[in-house]
């Protein structure tokens, strides 16, 4: 490997794409990132989380990806994303990425 991508590799941090994905993918760590970040819900278990989770509304529709989802025991479904830029449209987003993944 050369010393730039050996440096590049070495400064990621969390909010990289590969680092995150690697962390997220982890069972027991997306659990726990869940159970913290909505404690009132009590989730017991999830299944495997996914990584680049795809939807699409129509065969002819722009597609979501989902940095990483998954479901609990109860049903409700999850997205986990890493928000890096703030492009002033996370509630814009929410709203398509909600009427996606509920068909």
């Amino acid at each position: 490997m050369n010393e730039f991508l050996r440096k590049k590799r070495e400064m990621a941090g969390l909010a990289d794409d590969y680092i995150f994905n690697k962390v997220m993918l982890d069972y027991d760590i997306c659990l726990e990132v869940l159970r913290r970040i909505l404690p009132d819900l009590h989730i017991k278990k999830i299944k495997l989380p996914n990584n680049q989770q795809e939807f699409a509304v129509a065969p002819d529709a722009k597609a979501v990806r989902f940095d990483i989802y998954t479901t609990d025991e109860q049903g409700n479904h999850y997205d986990i994303e890493m928000q890096v830029a703030d492009h002033h449209n996370i509630a814009k987003r929410i709203r398509y990425y909600q009427t996606t993944s509920s068909m």
